[in-house]
């Protein structure tokens, strides 16, 4: 893992955000046989091949989708019993409550439930959570009210799988209630009168990756005898905002779905199209994405989320234009709030971007954007990251987002003694923590991060489909890659790295020129095709223009129209300056493992501790040098150097650093016991030990070393730390292994002991060159190379 940094004139170069992981070519006579049997371009072949079509008939298939992917909806477990129930309430006239969620998925099934409870005349109502008082799903509070109000009969969509307080409470009530869910199923299931889930244990339904909206629909569809087509673009928005798999029969209902959305929009929907500029012939699953999802869900970050029902289920032209209104002003609230707060948490992990997990807070930061904002600096850093908003109660709750390879749940799950509420997965979490408690957790945090090896460098993967070169970016490719959409989560876009064209003409773009235009020509008479990248900052667009010729990408395709003209173009999802296209570059491979990869160039490597260069040496290629810094007295100069461990203080790589001379700098870093994360003992540590050794005389202390550590809560390193400096301060004396305590030693100060200094030293270099990120290291170390 690379991240260029630096040429030798001082010009910032860039690194990729991601790591890039492209596929490898596969048989070509396997492929060649598809690609005459399919007649589609040999490079969507192979995408398809990989992802699990492997034959002209599952291609064909795929492509073309049938409605038998549109399963029986009484396959779902308990399906029966709960049209049953919900026909009995409709048809005696109980009073019914759909009780939904607040997220898109949430809302669209409530729409979905409702709407077809009111075409059998049932007298129903909905009730949607409010993020802040009720939290997600059943609430007993809530519950109460709704009984309390008159309700004989609780449908929930989208939630209820893990209600077990608020369903007992129905039921004591006499109340029943039938659950309609698809998240993770708990060890022990609700006592609901029925449960309706893809996944249920004593289920067979074929798919099981449907949405909360997708169960209401089949729901639905069971109630009414007949599939309610005239819902299916309520099913599209809710399945692809809730990033679901978008295969098998959820893709056919996201296709019909979209069908509905472009040609015969609902009032409410038709309305905010017009607020948002949406030409509705163009509507995609990006649209509803990015354009239609974020505008919904802000209602429930924002306001309450039964605006969205409403929006949904309105037929009054002048409600719609409101609700649309407010959705729209809602989702420009969500906007800045989201702005303001991404700045504000980027300026606080800038001060002090030392940490493997971000972990900021602040008084007042609204906690409905929270999640949100932890996403953006998991994109800006790289870094898991959470996002608190403290109040006056002394209590901090917000959301937390991860990377790959770091378990967040496992992460804060060890932390439960510092944590007043937490749930989530490996990938996301809420939680509420006292404000007090925080720094903590971030120590510890940061002690996760290394005992799951995850470092400040780590790049998150980034997987590319295949590379194309520019002569296939045609109208009939392009055509043929629409075949594979809709696109989501498990039919992911293709993702291609561009190559393959003669010039390159980079500008920036924008007012404040943060975007970049790129213009790609070939040596044939085609068209030139445009790529462009957005938001990358004024700094590096400069750079990138300057680099041209060094410019890697990858992206992916798109139609760009305008003024009736329309074109294909290149979107831009990461880039990078290719590094043997530069001279003189810094290169960062910091790590914490030493692997014989590490040392397969033919180049000289550079040791600081004479240990690991006697052990290292061996693994080295014929033809490669191994030094030791401290007897590196003159200019050195090698093509290709390699600074393979962490120098034990800063002085020892500011003496070495202007005798090198390189065409290119690669940075190991490596350190094996890392003196920073473990920090200094504390007075009361130090105290601790001096008690006890003034008080037990003849420890066996090479015997009893880690028994000693348990007894004293202290850190085994730290105490050999702590005994260091008293044996070197005469405090105590070790004689045949046996240590005792010195009696009328004169007083000194524990920062006498060189072995104290050393230590200061070691971990003032270990914060500089291995927690700091690359633009800060580059910054030190170029203070001190000869250019």
């Amino acid at each position: 893992m690379e991240f260029l940094i630096r040429n030798r004139s001082g010009d910032r170069l860039l690194t990729s955000k991601y790591e890039w992981q492209i596929e490898a070519e596969l048989d070509k006579n396997v492929i060649a046989k598809l690609v005459a049997e399919t007649k589609l371009d040999a490079t969507l072949v192979q995408i398809l091949y990989r992802r699990g079509y492997q034959t002209a008939t599952a291609i064909e298939n795929f492509i073309h989708p049938s409605d038998s992917e549109l399963n029986d909806a009484f396959l779902l477990y308990d399906i029966d019993k709960a049209v049953e129930r919900i026909q009995t309430a409709a048809f005696a006239g109980e009073k019914i409550v759909v009780y939904g969620d607040y997220d898109v998925d949430g809302i669209t099934a409530t729409a979905v439930m409702y709407s077809t409870l009111e075409q059998l005349g049932a007298d129903v109502s909905y009730y949607v959570p409010d993020r802040f008082k009720d939290g997600y799903g059943p609430n007993k509070a809530a519950y109460q009210r709704l009984i309390e109000a008159g309700a004989r009969l609780i449908v929930t969509v989208d939630n209820g799988v893990a209600g077990h307080e608020a369903i007992d409470y129905a039921n004591s009530q006499g109340v029943d209630v039938v659950v309609t869910d698809h998240h993770e199923l708990p060890p022990t299931l609700p006592a609901a009168y029925a449960l309706v889930h893809p996944r249920h244990p004593k289920g067979n339904y074929p798919f099981g990756g449907l949405a909360g909206v997708g169960v209401a629909f089949k729901v639905a569809t069971a109630l009414l005898d007949e599939v309610p087509s005239d819902m299916l673009d309520l099913v599209a928005l809710g399945t692809v905002a809730d990033l679901v798999p978008l295969v098998k029969e959820n893709r056919l209902l996201v296709r019909y779905g979209l069908e509905v959305l472009r040609t015969n929009p609902r009032l409410g929907l038709k309305s905010l199209y017009e607020l948002a500029q949406l030409n509705p012939e163009e509507l995609t699953e990006q649209t509803i994405a990015f354009q239609l999802a974020p505008r919904l869900n802000s209602l429930g970050r924002i306001a309450q989320a039964k605006l969205g029902v409403e929006l949904l289920t309105t037929e009054e032209l002048t409600a719609a234009n409101q609700l649309a209104a407010s959705c729209q002003a809602y989702n420009q609230q969500r906007q800045e709030l989201v702005e303001q707060i991404t700045a504000q948490a980027l300026a606080k992990v800038a001060a002090n971007d030392t940490n493997a997990v971000n972990l900021v807070y602040e008084h007042g930061w609204h906690e409905g954007v929270l999640g949100i904002v932890a996403s953006r600096l998991v994109e800006e850093t790289g870094k898991p990251s959470l996002v608190l908003s403290a109040s006056e109660d002394g209590l901090a709750k917000g959301s937390g987002r991860s990377v790959a390879g770091f378990d967040l749940f496992a992460a804060l799950d060890h932390q439960r003694d510092l944590l007043d509420k937490f749930g989530g997965h490996e990938m996301a979490c809420g939680l509420t923590i006292a404000e007090a408690s925080l720094p903590k957790l971030q120590v510890q945090l940061n002690a996760e991060a290394k005992t799951q090896g995850l470092t400040a460098q780590t790049k998150q993967p980034l997987h590319i489909d295949a590379e194309l070169k520019l002569e296939q970016i045609t109208p009939t490719f392009y055509q043929q890659l629409q075949s594979l959409a809709p696109f989501g989560t498990e039919n992911e876009e293709p993702l291609f790295l561009i190559t393959g064209y003669d010039s390159l003409a980079a500008k920036a773009i924008g007012k404040e020129s943060n975007h970049l235009r790129l213009e790609l020509s070939g040596s044939g008479a085609g068209p030139s095709i445009s790529g462009v990248a957005f938001s990358l900052g004024n700094q590096a667009v400069t750079t990138i223009v300057a680099h041209s010729e060094a410019l890697r990408f990858v992206g992916t395709l798109s139609e760009n129209k305008w003024r009736n003209q329309v074109s294909l173009q290149i979107m831009i999802k990461d880039l990078e300056l290719d590094q043997d296209k530069s001279q003189g570059v810094i290169i960062d491979q910091r790590t914490n493992k030493l692997r014989k990869s590490l040392f397969t160039k033919v180049a000289s490597y550079i040791f600081f501790d004479a240990k690991l260069k006697e052990k290292v040496t061996p693994l080295l290629p014929s033809g490669a040098n191994a030094l030791l810094a401290a007897e590196i007295d003159d200019a050195y100069q090698a093509q290709e150097l390699y600074l393979v461990d962490c120098p034990q203080s800063l002085t020892q790589l500011e003496a070495l650093l202007p005798r090198l001379e390189f065409a290119k700098l690669y940075l190991l870093f490596y350190q094996q016991d890392n003196a920073y994360l473990l920090g200094l003992p504390t007075r009361e540590q130090f105290a601790l030990v001096y008690r006890f050794s003034a008080s037990h005389k003849n420890v066996a202390i090479y015997q009893r070393l880690d028994e000693l550590a348990n007894y004293l809560k202290i850190r085994r390193e730290l105490l050999i730390f702590i005994l260091q400096v008293f044996f070197e301060l005469g405090f105590v004396k070790i004689e045949n292994g046996l240590m005792n305590y010195v009696p009328n030693v004169k007083t000194q100060a524990l920062e006498n002991a060189k072995c104290y200094q050393a230590r200061k030293l070691k971990m003032q270099a270990e914060s500089t060159l291995l927690f700091s990120n690359s633009t800060s290291l580059t910054q030190y170390l170029t203070k001190f190379l000869k250019h």
